[in-house]
């Protein structure tokens, strides 16, 4: 099975990172097969792997959750087209170059923010920010509250969910 990441900058430009192996950490350690350098995205944010002939994602205990097409998941099967959002990255996921054509879904960073790629010969891939204006520090980024949220939910729920909490 070959596998792909594929990110849109935000001028359009599109980087495709291959999976080199059957198990690949994404997170914003050095040590991470995908690092992502970005103060949203956890150290060890989440897991990519193959398993019988199928491609999964796994969440490692992010602080601000992996999401595939848009819900949030803590392990599921990934299938060639889907989105899995790390932060504010967004990947398209291409499975033995299915799906042939993609739309762009460009990952925003912010005024002055701009996100060059680079996949080194190596098995790591490194998506390299660049803050010009709004330059973001691990420390001035709040503690996230995990939500509990059943099988199925999505983000919009597990927001509500965390504002009723919070009421007092």
């Amino acid at each position: 099975m070959k596998v792909k990441l594929v990110m849109f900058k935000q001028d359009g430009q599109r980087r495709d990172f291959e999976l080199k192996k059957e198990s690949a950490t994404l997170g914003r350690n050095t040590d991470c097969d995908f690092q992502i350098p970005l103060a949203m995205v956890s150290r060890r944010h989440s897991q990519l792997f193959t398993k019988g002939g199928k491609l999964f994602v796994r969440d490692l205990g992010s602080s601000n959750g992996t999401f595939v097409n848009n819900k949030r998941v803590h392990e599921t099967e990934l299938n060639a087209g889907d989105t899995v959002v790390l932060g504010p990255v967004i990947f398209t996921i291409v499975i033995d170059d299915e799906p042939k054509e993609i739309k762009p879904v460009r990952t925003i960073l912010g005024e002055g923010t701009t996100v060059a790629t680079s996949q080194p010969a190596t098995d790591h891939g490194t998506v390299d920010v660049e803050a010009h204006e709004h330059e973001v520090e691990v420390d001035d980024v709040e503690e996230v509250e995990e939500v509990e949220e059943p099988a199925g939910s999505d983000a919009l729920s597990a927001l509500e969910s965390l504002s009723k909490k919070k009421k007092p």
